[in-house]
């Protein structure tokens, strides 16, 4: 590995607090769970009151299910770092450039790999 261990351990305790800082943050931003809210005794009933609140869950969901995936990647990587190797491609098995790991220090795969994964399929 190019990277010094406490590099690559300072690069991934940054994206450590990151995911742990979003993760507050959203909880302070929708506390308790946003549903549709009541409907009138009487008079009529405008369907699309309870839209916005549908669609911040939704957005929240989403949002909570990449920090999930983000944390799972961080520990992952840590454990690459752990079994010596961190910074070694998945798929190929060659040294993943210093560069790509600046800038995303959970990445398992070479780019060449990687667009080959994300290329469509015939």
């Amino acid at each position: 590995m190019r990277s010094t261990s406490r590099s690559v351990l300072r690069l991934l305790d940054h994206e450590g607090r990151e995911i742990r800082r979003h993760t507050s943050a959203l909880r302070r931003q929708r506390p308790y769970p946003v549903g549709v809210p009541d409907l009138p005794t009487g008079g009529s009933v405008n369907p699309l009151a309870g839209a916005p609140g549908i669609s911040g869950e939704q957005h929240d969901e989403v949002v909570r299910r990449r920090l999930a995936d983000k944390s799972l990647a961080l520990a992952v990587a840590l454990d690459r770092l752990r079994e010596g190797t961190y910074g070694i491609c998945q798929e190929c098995g060659c040294q993943i450039p210093e560069r790509r790991l600046e800038v995303m220090p959970t990445a398992t795969l070479c780019v060449p790999c990687q667009e080959r994964r994300e290329r469509p399929q015939p």
